[in-house]
């Protein structure tokens, strides 16, 4: 089963890309592709990069600000003291509760606690200088089995009877220490894994105790959704008023936001500068050889070819199935957190100018699903604008630009996407190893 990956704006090739696509293409391969019953090697995965013809700023970046700049009206004399005196602002947070992980499954889902789990042992292996991708992919395979189960009807009657947070982690733990019987894989690497799991829920609650007193804590800084949205506990961080004009220009976070934003805009402006009615841009042609090598793929196997397009990956992606690649044919075609309807309803494809609304699903694409995060202000929901376009929303609890960026990171968004395509392409049944085989 192909599987064509295509990535948006402000994405370029270095030790971040490279680490973001190691991840997407494991957890593709352990989780997405095992809940559809297929065994897929990495090879089936095809991530068409386009950033290299995206835009690009001059290295002193001459549009930010620097420096302090008059104010446009004039302050009256202010006494010196009062000027400068600086003022503190706290917030509570919301909740007390002993039980923050058993809340976390409650209201919000199961999935947000492995999620946060998983990745709090994730940061604990790499503090250790643990990490390798042979953990990685255990890593994968454990949370695979934690999302099963924890999804499952038997995990469902399982939470029902949970009344600690103990309970979560002793049985998370069970879980994964007997599954792995059997199966041949490294006992002694499941089981330290297991450890840093569990190590991942006391650091948890640790961080949520501290978040609650007003205390800094750097596992806050792993998911910040820990203490803010998914527990509804929002935790306003002290703010001191600013002294100056150039306190808040030359703030490094605002460096950072404008940078992002640069390279948003452009990379936009990029492709659509560079195609016509006729001809697609270079960023598309890329894709589309892609697609094609996936198409390939699809023939030999007689398999399902799945494209994903993320953000302005989905945008390139509409342009290809309206106007440039319509003989390319695509059994399910996913956008996630993707600004294609916006450009569709500013008539920016050729491929759909003169349609009448609602538009029609391109004869080439059997399945289109469309997710979006509702915290996410650069995805947008498809079915109000295309018919034969099934909506979904995500929501990840990150904030901003977290958001757009959150979907990937989630192992559990791996695991819904592949029981959601489950509804057009029946899973199979992976046959199972002989005992003491390895992968």
């Amino acid at each position: 089963m192909p599987l064509v990956f295509v990535h948006g704006v402000n994405v370029r090739l270095g030790e971040v890309y490279s680490r973001e696509q190691a991840f997407r293409d494991r957890h593709f391969v352990e989780i997405f592709y095992k809940q559809l019953g297929r065994e897929v090697g990495m090879d089936s995965i095809l991530n068409p990069y386009w950033g290299d013809l995206g835009a690009s700023v001059s290295p002193d970046t001459p549009f930010l600000p620097r420096g302090s700049y008059q104010m446009l009206w004039r302050r009256q004399a202010q006494n010196s003291a009062n000027e400068h005196k600086m003022t503190e602002m706290e917030g509570r947070l919301d909740s007390d509760s002993p039980t923050p992980l058993l809340d976390m499954a409650r209201t919000a889902s199961i999935s947000d606690v492995i999620d946060v789990l998983w990745d709090l042992a994730d940061q604990e292996m790499r503090e250790e200088g643990g990490g390798n991708s042979q953990s990685d992919e255990e890593m994968a395979r454990l949370a695979q089995r934690a999302l099963n189960f924890c999804n499952s009807e038997e995990g469902e009657k399982w939470l029902a009877t949970v009344t600690s947070d103990d309970q979560i982690l002793e049985k998370l733990a069970n879980l994964l220490n007997s599954s792995r019987k059997g199966s041949g894989e490294n006992a002694n690497g499941t089981k330290a894994l297991t450890k840093l799991i569990k190590s991942g829920g006391a650091r948890f609650k640790q961080a949520f105790a501290e978040a609650r007193n007003g205390l800094s804590t750097r596992s806050k800084s792993v998911r910040t959704r820990i203490n803010e949205d998914v527990l509804n506990a929002r935790l306003r961080l002290r703010q001191k008023a600013v002294g100056t004009t150039a306190k808040l220009f030359n703030d490094p976070l605002r460096v950072v936001f404008h940078q992002q934003c640069a390279l948003l805009i452009g990379d936009a402006f990029a492709y659509f500068s560079a195609r016509n009615e006729q001809k697609a841009a270079p960023m598309a042609e890329k894709v589309i050889e892609s697609l094609r090598q996936a198409q390939a793929i699809k023939e030999k196997t007689g398999d399902e070819l799945i494209v994903i397009g993320h953000s302005m990956g989905g945008v390139i992606l509409c342009d290809i199935v309206t106007c440039y690649g319509k003989d390319i044919p695509i059994d399910v075609l996913v956008t996630v957190g993707s600004q294609f309807p916006l450009f569709a309803d500013l008539k920016m494809f050729p491929g759909i100018k003169g349609c009448q609304s609602p538009i029609p699903r391109p004869e080439n694409v059997k399945r289109w699903i469309n997710i979006f995060d509702p915290h996410d202000f650069l995805g947008y929901p498809a079915s109000h604008l295309f018919n034969g376009v099934d909506d979904y929303h995500l929501p990840t609890y990150a904030i901003g630009g977290s958001a757009h960026a959150d979907y990937f990171n989630r192992r559990s968004f791996y695991f819904q996407l592949a029981r959601r395509l489950m509804d057009y392409i029946p899973p199979k049944e992976i046959p199972q190893k002989k005992e003491g085989s390895h992968r």
